[in-house]
């Protein structure tokens, strides 16, 4: 009897242990079921902007882009870009990759700067600006979307539009920001943030601010990229100047009366002058410009975008020279013996008019002299060649005789000491970048 009644009680242990809960089920549903509902937030988040959201790309290799995008419940997206105002529209999904996923899943606009072909939309060949269109979530607020590239790791920022006015002014507010940047007509800039004196390099091109400060007598450089929002300049890392952390710029105006750009940085009031001298000078550097020409391929520098002078890039015109590539300037193994010298590449090949340097080349105390020597070709010719050459001629020497000489400050841009931009020390309004061939 007793063994029995052991047995109905094992029997009825088991039974009773069967109907428990197991305590290991998540109280708060499978890893599936949280995703999926994840998911579904952030799709309704996304389809919840009645006029669109702003978004900013950083690719892989700094290129900057500006977007607005309108999502709809169907997966489907209509876009426009800085680089490609007519809207398009193409589709979308959001996926469960190792984290929340959003991606642009037919060809889009955003496409083009990730396309691998480079002759569709320039890039490097297969790789094109090193963006993405699969995007991780990495943050979200009811306004702010912020995430990054699952493979070049770009980074990707939306911000909710609040208005119609405010998604048609999305690409005019950068423009002002670069037209109001550029109206610094000098290369050196001048601020102060947190009572340090700063020297501004602002490229409205690239969308780059750069703080350069003394720090116990040495240089120090700050950089990050930016893009513009409303009234908002706002840096994609935060820049550290003594005491003071530097998030964004506001109210960004020009103020004709003072020749400078005013702003706001943290509720305090700065203003970016221009100046005619480097913070300091690094007085190598024109010697170690010189040495790396010779290193260089073909003995040569070259510059794209030829001299930014009076305001105005391409001020030469060369963009008016039929087949212009680069302008170079040139040693000996260009033009023979010891010559060396300002010439134009176009058509894959070096044209007259050019015009030889008088050796040797002049250094004093860290500053350049080019000496016009030659005048080789015809430079009073009609031809956009010639008009191109005859003014970046008179820059380059400050004249068009034979002994006119202009002097330069060398700026390396590049840890590789591989990049220099030169600007004319007599009023650092004339400025051109140099780079290896």
């Amino acid at each position: 009897m007793m063994k029995k009644n052991l047995l109905y009680i094992l029997l009825f242990s088991l039974a009773f242990g069967s109907c428990k809960k197991d305590p290991t089920e998540p109280l708060i549903g499978n890893t599936d079921e949280r995703l999926s509902a994840t998911l579904a937030e952030y799709q309704a988040q996304l389809v919840s902007a009645q006029f669109g959201w702003k978004g900013y790309l950083l690719t892989d290799n700094k290129t900057p882009a500006t977007f607005l995008f309108n999502f709809n419940d169907k997966n489907r997206i209509t876009m426009t870009a800085d680089y490609r105002t007519t809207s398009a529209e193409s589709s979308y999904r959001l996926k469960a990759l190792q984290k929340p996923t959003l991606l642009f899943d037919s060809y889009s606009t955003l496409h083009l700067i990730a396309d691998p072909t480079s002759s569709v939309f320039g890039g490097t060949t297969a790789a094109g600006y090193y963006s993405d269109f699969e995007f991780a979530f990495l943050s979200s607020s009811t306004d702010t979307i912020k995430l990054e590239g699952t493979f070049n790791k770009s980074k990707l920022i939306l911000i909710r539009s609040k208005s119609a006015a405010e998604s048609s002014a999305i690409f005019t507010v950068l423009n002002n920001v670069a037209a109001t940047a550029s109206k610094i007509r000098t290369y050196f800039k001048r601020t102060t943030i947190g009572g340090i004196e700063c020297e501004v390099k602002w490229d409205p091109a690239a969308q780059i601010l750069a703080f350069s400060y003394l720090d116990n007598g040495s240089l120090k450089t700050v950089t990050s990229n930016y893009y513009v929002s409303g009234s908002f300049v706002t840096l994609y890392e935060p820049l550290v100047i003594g005491t003071t952390t530097v998030k964004q710029i506001s109210d960004v105006v020009y103020d004709a009366a003072a020749l400078a750009v005013n702003g706001n940085i943290n509720g305090s009031a700065i203003q970016i002058k221009e100046a005619i001298t480097p913070l300091k000078l690094d007085v190598g550097a024109a010697q170690r410009w010189y040495n790396q020409m010779f290193a260089n391929s073909n003995g040569t520098w070259v510059s794209d975008k030829a001299f930014h002078a009076n305001g105005l890039d391409d001020f030469c015109n060369f963009k008016n020279v039929a087949g212009y590539q680069t302008l170079w300037y040139a040693g000996p193994t260009v033009f023979g013996g010891t010559s060396e010298g300002l010439i134009a590449f176009v058509n894959n090949a070096l044209g007259a008019p050019y015009a030889l340097s008088r050796n040797p080349f002049g250094i004093n105390s860290g500053i350049a002299r080019f000496t016009l020597g030659t005048n080789a070709g015809t430079f009073t010719g009609t031809t956009a060649i010639a008009q191109a050459m005859t003014a970046a001629r008179a820059i380059l020497y400050g004249g068009a005789t034979v002994g006119s000489a202009q002097d330069w400050y060398l700026i390396p841009t590049s840890d590789t000491g591989k990049n220099y931009d030169m600007v004319r020390v007599s009023d650092a309004q004339a400025w051109i970048s140099w780079r290896p061939r």
